[in-house]
């Protein structure tokens, strides 16, 4: 058997066999080094009891049992977190979950987070496993698996959606949109419903829009409550207020040079949406541009590109996101792959700008563990600018990639669908 034959035919066996074999390793790990130090190998700050992140629900829930709105004063969680997720997360509280059944909880999720990771890629290349490892192994991931984060819950409904997209369109509606309420950045995944052919993408798109339309007009308020209890950071996060927030001191200072202290208040909250959206129309008319766009031997690779990279465009805009939301970036992965392996001299250093930028992103917090070690904690403050730069490079580098990879009559503007057809080959 040739290399060649090796890479085309086995890569999800690879990808399945490797995830096996490092996870022996880190149960291994944990029973001879301690739950603790393993995962401080990826310099993430490890928080006990373990799965701290999932503990909110079944807290929330022994809270509620006890005549306490959790929203309001949760004393049953281990650090008396407010349950900031939106009211439809209630109908948990029924079900009787209480703190001790966070551990085997978490744990199938985590199988079903990997069982989603075997089963959404069509066809897989043993260099696209190789990849799509260096993402699920980095600090971001481990981040997720750690706390035990309800995002492994959106990732499987997301790749689900994903597996439905050209089987059943309307049962992919159904999970992202189910996604969707409970927390509702899935639904910026509703670009996986891109079709060549128009008329397949508007049914199922308005169809979710609608539905999710619908569900923020009767929940305006839960949700808005729920959002103003969201903590939120700087370290370990990702978004476009996150360099403002790192550089607000000198920000302000320049900004007063220019307006009074009450504009300026109002530019710095203003600033980074219009600099994130003056870079998206930017980006969005150049991809226009462009004639022949990036083109995929895979529908489902695609769908997935799209659904993860939407995801990261999208949260991005909403400001401070913990980095164990970088997971979705695993569906861009395949495709990714596919384009730098595949395409020109000229697309594939776009295209493998992008995934460096994804590794620097997700392996974040170990580069710069090292990197103050090597240099001092001096430079913290330039290490921090250095990593939102990279952040913002893919913010842009996917959006432009969404807009290259679309189908001929959206970068062609024919949107309605009494616009003249567009051969499907576009």
């Amino acid at each position: 058997m040739t290399l060649k034959e090796f890479n085309e035919k086995y890569g999800r066996l690879v990808l399945i066999i490797a995830v096996v074999i490092i996870w022996a390793l880190i149960l291994w790990s944990m029973w001879t080094n301690g739950y603790v130090e393993t995962w401080s190998l990826w310099k993430i700050p490890t928080v006990m009891p373990p799965f701290i992140d999932f503990r909110l629900i079944p807290s929330g829930a022994e809270a509620f049992r006890s005549g306490f709105d959790p929203a309001v004063s949760n004393p049953n969680d281990p650090f008396e977190h407010i349950f900031n997720y939106p009211k439809i997360w209630y109908i948990f509280f029924y079900t009787g979950i209480t703190q001790s059944d966070t551990v085997w909880i978490c744990i199938i999720l985590i199988v079903l987070f990997f069982a989603t990771l075997f089963a959404f890629p069509d066809k897989l290349f043993t260099v696209d496993a190789l990849m799509m490892l260096a993402v699920v192994f980095s600090p971001a991931c481990m981040l997720l698996y750690e706390r035990g984060n309800v995002d492994l819950i959106f990732f499987i409904l997301c790749g689900l959606t994903i597996l439905l997209v050209s089987r059943s369109p309307v049962w992919a509606v159904i999970v992202l949109s189910l996604a969707s309420f409970f927390k509702f950045f899935p639904f910026f995944g509703v670009s996986v419903f891109l079709q060549k052919d128009r008329n397949k993408f508007f049914k199922p798109f308005m169809a979710s829009a609608l539905i999710f339309a619908g569900y923020i007009s009767f929940n305006i308020n839960s949700l808005s409550a729920s959002w103003e209890l969201t903590q939120r950071g700087t370290f370990l996060s990702y978004g476009v207020f996150v360099i403002f927030d790192i550089l607000h001191a000198y920000v302000r200072y320049y900004l007063l040079q220019i307006f009074s202290e009450s504009q300026a208040e109002v530019m710095i909250k203003i600033m980074p949406y219009l600099v994130a959206l003056s870079l998206l129309a930017s980006l969005f008319l150049l991809g226009t541009r462009v004639k022949d766009g990036y083109e995929s031997n895979s529908e489902r690779n695609l769908a997935a590109f799209r659904a993860g990279a939407s995801i990261f465009v999208g949260t991005f805009l909403l400001g401070n996101n913990w980095d164990y939301r970088l997971a979705f970036l695993i569906f861009t992965i395949p495709q990714l792959s596919r384009w730098i392996f595949a395409s020109n001299s000229r697309r594939r250093w776009l295209v493998s700008g992008v995934f460096a930028a994804i590794l620097i992103s997700c392996w974040y917090a170990v580069i710069r563990h090292h990197f103050l070690l090597a240099f001092g904690g001096d430079y913290e403050l330039q290490f921090g600018i250095f990593d939102e730069t990279v952040n913002w490079i893919l913010f842009g580098g996917l959006a432009y990639l969404l807009v290259v990879s679309a189908p001929k009559w959206f970068r062609t503007f024919a949107w309605l669908p009494s616009a003249p057809r567009i051969d499907a080959k576009g």
